[in-house]
């Protein structure tokens, strides 16, 4: 999930040169913004229902082998309209979020769920920051270098490090993990421990329920606020106050750093209050 957020994010730092070499409004980057968030949005409706199915190993590698390739062809970009497209389909890694969550949820027990949910999704969601960090203040000034000074030349070859890293991971993940503590759901099923479930019943159930919607809008809440910051900083911090693309870099990843505390402390607390409150607890402290 960490280096979903890396790939998911790397563009970020880039996008002051991207702006100038491709002569690009303040709408249109924000457009691409929107896209690049709107590509999660579809798949993550899609991949719940798949994991209940098939369960997170498969779709975890997949989407992140898959998001590896639109981050690789971050170079060919010409115009304002490919480069929506462009992190649109960046985006669907996005999707990997889903698969965390309930992988997680699959490998512990509900004591606790909520603390290793929150670790694995603050050292995710770090991603964010870190490529902000490694992208913006180091691989990018690498790459001018490499290139004699040739901005749009080292924006347009850098994006190849983090998308190879990012396929290298989902194949590598596919061949050393399990999808649940007793083995993957494919042998499960095959020697009669596991039910085969139905991927569009489990989507009906799951909507059918009170507790996903009250969720739903809470998570909407927050992790809009999250994706807009890290869309938005590195930019902001360049036009308002004459930053470098390498400090402006810096400076963003601030924000996301704050994951390692405040997701595992969320996760913390809502197992501490399941045990006296159960699931109103939970949805309590995601309230709050």
């Amino acid at each position: 999930f960490f280096v979903t957020f890396f790939i998911w994010f790397a563009i970020n730092p880039l996008i002051p040169a991207i702006q100038e070499s491709l002569n690009l409004t303040k709408e249109e980057l924000w457009n691409s913004s929107i896209a690049g968030v709107g590509g999660t949005v579809l798949i993550r409706f899609i991949v719940g229902p798949l994991c209940d199915k098939y369960g997170a190993r498969l779709l975890f590698s997949l989407m992140l082998c898959a998001a590896a390739i639109p981050t690789g062809c971050t170079g060919l970009v010409q115009t304002a309209q490919g480069l929506i497209i462009l992190r649109a389909f960046i985006g669907l890694g996005g999707g990997t979020f889903v698969t965390t969550e309930y992988w997680t949820s699959v490998m512990f027990t509900k004591e606790i769920v909520g603390t290793a949910n929150g670790l694995a999704a603050g050292w995710g969601n770090l991603g964010a920051s870190v490529t902000q960090l490694v992208m913006g203040s180091f691989l990018f000034p690498l790459f001018i270098s490499i290139y004699d000074g040739d901005t749009e030349k080292a924006w347009r070859m850098v994006s190849i490090v983090p998308a190879v890293i990012a396929f290298v991971t989902g194949v590598i993940l596919y061949f050393i993990s399990d999808d649940a503590p007793k083995g993957n759901y494919s042998e499960l099923k095959k020697h009669g421990v596991m039910e085969n479930v139905s991927a569009i019943r489990s989507f009906v159930v799951a909507s059918l329920d009170f507790n996903t919607w009250l969720l739903f809008f809470q998570y909407a809440c927050c992790f809009g606020v999250e994706l807009t910051m890290n869309n938005a900083a590195a930019l902001y911090f360049r036009d308002e106050f004459g930053q470098s693309a390498e400090s402006a870099g810096a400076i963003a990843s601030i924000f996301g750093w704050m994951n390692l505390f405040a997701r595992a402390a969320g996760g913390v607390i809502s197992d501490s209050l399941n045990e006296t409150m159960g699931m109103r607890g939970r949805i309590l402290i995601h309230a709050l």
